[in-house]
């Protein structure tokens, strides 16, 4: 910018804020005349003083007339309307004590004695008033008020006078205020002019500096096309030398991008790449083909022969010679073809490769290869896996039902028939659950070894899940074939197993279904065997049984059955029903067995063989034996003081975490001494942890109960429980009683434990008395207690309670 046009924009920009400055002032002074004549304006709207004397003197003379009226008689006043007008008086005096008519009553001493006068003159009329019905009251009201209205009449006059005054002096301040105010406009109106007149200079001065400016541009602009002339000259020249130089180039850029492809292809390939010509000559490799085959790079060189290469990839011996020639033969017969072609060449239990070959014009191809070994063995791995049990390596149901379906469409012969044979260990929960998951484990591996010992070649065994297992068995002469497998397995399956230190003993059951139809489903085979195994089951375990017909509704009232039985405890249906035990020496009764019922809704009673393996396999056991005990201690606590009740844990219930918590509970909710309270343990809950069932017995004997060890003599009966456990009863099986007539052995054995326990100071209880000669065989063997159907069956509680009542002479308090 010329110095001439920046001196003047400086002028311009100092003027221009002296202007702004003073527009500012002036603003900031007009605010405040604005302000002060508000307030002038409002100190003229408040003198109010008159106004409120003039009032005080009409609602006085209002308050005469009333005073006067009451004197009166048959007038409307009365002395309320009296006291009205009283208060309005003192209220309009108040009024006079504060705002603009305070300062006025305050500005003389004489207004102000007036107005005490009238305030005491007041309060005296306020006892005249509530005197005013006694005699002379109304006059000396009237004397008192009659003077007061002149003073407030002369002090009206004087308010108005001062109010004229105060009003006269806010006009002139007004009138200044006006004047001011009106110079202030002025002066801004002529300031605005100014500004206007330096922007108006100010526009002339950019218009002239903008001017300048694009004289300059024009010169810079003429510059410019001079040097661009210059520059493209310059550029003609380079275009020349550039065009020789991409003349020389070509052939090398031809060249490199060829090489760039191949690399490109060949080196970010995970698979072995091999290019051959038409006379069969290497073209090129990449180095995964080299490490593949083991190959330096010498041997597969451009221009070597492919039958060299191929020697070189079995002397070497990366892959087994047969492997190589197989790779080479079939990619001949695809070159002679001129096909493409995708196979896998691999070894039994060896290395596999995958070759995918592809022709090229002229006789060529190209061939890439890729080790599938560990995929394919991968592979393997999840079949097996996926057809096989990982514990047993038997078939899975899977694969079972595969074989099964296939066997089925294979039959050879019309006369040639399929058996299936369902098998299920008996007593596995308790061997899995006292002896630990890793004996459960063994054990299901030594029985898929000793089913494998008992079938033929050619025969499927699987595991189905669990504790069950299957066999398929093709043969003509069925059934007999089935029965004579079923006999070996039951034998083989029932002799004793050392697993890791522990002795277990399990049985078999198994259920065959037979089918000599092509058309027969693996499913309807399965499930008929299936049904076969349930009856074995309910024939005592450790036997077989073929399906019949009727089993299938057999089967269909047992799954309404377990139906019915979980809704059994809710629906009230199960009962709790008590046989005696006798002591011997004193033939009275010691206490009672609770035993369960079931009173189905439908089907009227059901025997506890029945519905207790039932509760058993569905999980149900433990709350049905926890409600069983608290039933017991709730019905024995009515009973005559020192009758026993004994109850029965199932194994699973004495291993429950909460066995104690219940027992306590049931103790504590029912009243009953513990004790009147005898828990019976069979021998199978002994069958873990020997520290952990001490600790649970003697948990339960310092709460004061006694226990029992049930059908002793059965199962996994061992003298070191007696040493070993603190129990206070040994109840003999029932089975070792009823044969003593008839078994020498069983009577030896009656009497062998009676005699122990009498050693050890342990009572003894002999189960299932039913005749007159088997009391006195047990009186003989020295068994101090008894219970059977000789004595008395399970009966309600009912007539349990009756029963005290009629036969009282034969209770006794063991």
């Amino acid at each position: 910018m010329p110095k001439g046009v920046g001196a003047q924009s400086r002028l311009f920009r100092i003027a221009f804020l002296l202007i702004i400055g003073f527009l500012l002032a002036a603003a900031i002074y007009t605010s405040s005349l604005i302000a002060m004549r508000q307030d002038a304006l409002h100190a003229v709207s408040r003198y109010n003083a008159t106004w409120l004397l003039s009032q005080g003197g009409v609602e006085l003379a209002r308050l005469e007339a009333a005073v006067a009226a009451y004197a009166v008689p048959g007038s409307n006043v009365d002395r309320d309307e009296v006291q009205l007008w009283l208060d309005i008086v003192e209220g309009r005096l108040k009024l006079l004590s504060a705002g603009e008519a305070h300062d006025f009553i305050v500005s003389s001493p004489d207004i102000t004695a007036v107005y005490d006068e009238f305030r005491a003159s007041i309060s005296t009329a306020q006892r005249l008033v509530d005197d005013i019905d006694q005699p002379g009251a109304v006059p000396r009201l009237l004397d008192l008020l009659m003077p007061l209205n002149p003073k407030f009449g002369r002090l009206a006059s004087l308010a108005q006078a001062h109010t004229s005054e105060m009003l006269f002096a806010d006009l002139t301040e007004l009138t200044r205020l006006h004047w001011i105010f009106s110079g202030v406009l002025v002066s801004l109106i002529v300031c605005s002019l100014v500004l206007i007149a330096l922007l108006t200079w100010h526009n002339r001065l950019l218009a002239r500096a903008h001017s300048e400016v694009n004289e300059l541009v024009t010169d810079l602009q003429r510059t410019g096309l001079e040097l661009a002339e210059a520059n493209r000259r310059a550029h003609q020249a380079m275009d020349e030398v550039q065009l020789q130089n991409q003349i020389l180039q070509t052939r090398d850029n031809e060249l490199h991008t060829q090489n760039a492809r191949f690399d490109a292809a060949l080196n970010n390939m995970s698979q072995a790449l091999c290019m051959v010509d038409g006379n069969q000559r290497m073209i090129v490799c990449n180095v995964r083909f080299l490490e593949l085959f083991g190959l330096s790079a010498g041997v597969a060189q451009p221009g070597t022969q492919v039958s060299d290469v191929y020697r070189a990839m079995g002397a070497i011996g990366r892959y087994p010679a047969t492997l190589i020639e197989g790779i080479r033969a079939q990619q001949q017969n695809l070159v002679f073809a001129h096909t493409p072609g995708r196979f896998l060449q691999e070894v039994s239990d060896g290395p596999a490769v995958s070759v995918s070959h592809q022709p090229m014009l002229g006789g060529g191809w190209v061939a890439t290869y890729e080790d599938v070994t560990e995929r394919r063995h991968a592979e393997a791995r999840i079949q097996f896996m996926a057809h096989h049990d990982a514990l047993t390596s038997l078939p899975n149901r899977v694969l079972f039902n595969e074989r099964m379906a296939a066997m089925l469409k294979d039959l050879r012969r019309p006369d040639e028939r399929l058996a299936v044979l369902c098998i299920d260990l008996d007593y596995f929960k308790t061997v899995n659950d006292s002896l630990g998951h890793s004996v459960g484990d063994a054990l299901l591996e030594a029985v898929a070894e000793r089913l494998r010992a008992c079938v033929r070649t050619g025969d499927v065994v699987a595991r189905l899940g669990g504790d069950e297992f299957a066999v398929l068995q093709s043969a003509p002469d069925q059934p007999l074939q089935a029965e004579l497998l079923s006999q070996r397995v039951v034998e083989a399956l029932r002799q004793p197993y050392d697993l890791d230190g522990q002795r277990a003993i399990v049985s078999a059951s198994i259920g065959i279904a037979i089918t000599g139809e092509r058309g027969a489903s693996p499913d309807l085979l399965l499930r008929n065997a299936d049904m076969a195994l349930y009856r074995a089951k309910a024939d005592g375990r450790g036997t077989y049984r073929f399906f019949a017909a009727e089993m299938d509704a057999q089967m269909q009232a047992r799954r309404a059955m377990e139906l019915d039985l979980r809704e059994a405890l809710t629906r009230d249906e199960l009962e709790v029903h008590y046989q005696p035990i006798f002591g011997l020496e004193a033939n009275r009764v010691h206490g009672f067995e609770a035993l369960l019922r079931w009173h189905h809704q439908d089907m009227g009673m059901i025997p506890p063989n029945q519905f207790i393996p039932l509760a058993e396999e569905l999980g149900l056991i433990v709350p049905i034996g926890e409600w069983v005990l608290r039933q017991a201690c709730k019905d024995a606590v009515r009973w005559p003081d020192g009758v026993k009740v004994a109850v029965n844990l199932s194994p699973v219930q004495f291993r429950s975490e909460r066995l104690l918590q219940v027992v306590e509970e049931a103790l504590r909710d029912s009243g009953l001494p513990a004790e009147r309270l005898e828990l019976e343990i069979t021998e199978t809950a002994l069958l873990q942890d020997n520290e952990a069932v001490l600790a649970t017995l003697h948990r339960l004997r310092a709460l004061g109960l006694r226990t029992a060890l049930d059908d002793f003599g059965t199962g996994y009966s061992s003298l070191s429980y007696l040493r070993s456990f603190p129990f206070d009863k040994l109840k003999i099986d029932q089975s070792f009683v009823r044969e003593m007539a008839t078994r020498p052995d069983c009577l030896v054995i009656v009497n062998s434990v009676a005699d122990l326990a009498r050693q050890l100071g342990i009572v003894t209880t002999a189960e299932g008395v039913e005749t007159a000669e088997q009391l006195a065989q047990i009186r003989a063997a020295g068994c101090a207690e008894a219970q059977g159907y000789y004595f008395d069956g399970p009966q309600p509680v009912d007539a349990i309670q009756r029963w005290f009542v009629q036969r009282p002479d034969a209770i006794f308090a063991a």
